[in-house]
């Protein structure tokens, strides 16, 4: 029986440790889904972005 083997890349996402503030324009709409989200989450705005945008980033690896 013929063995698989699977070759996956995963983007390396590194915390720097450390906060920058940014300035960005959002849907009003968006905003406020993004807002619940969070708050569903017990998480910041800034945290469930954080997140959400790994997630992305890795899943498109």
């Amino acid at each position: 029986m013929a063995e698989a083997t699977l070759v996956a890349t995963i983007p390396l996402v590194l915390d720097e440790g450390r906060s920058v503030r940014v300035n960005l324009s959002l849907d009003a709409g968006a905003l406020a889904m993004i807002d619940q989200a969070a708050r569903e989450r017990g998480v910041t705005r800034s945290a469930f972005l954080v997140s959400a945008a790994r997630e992305k980033i890795i899943a498109d690896g």
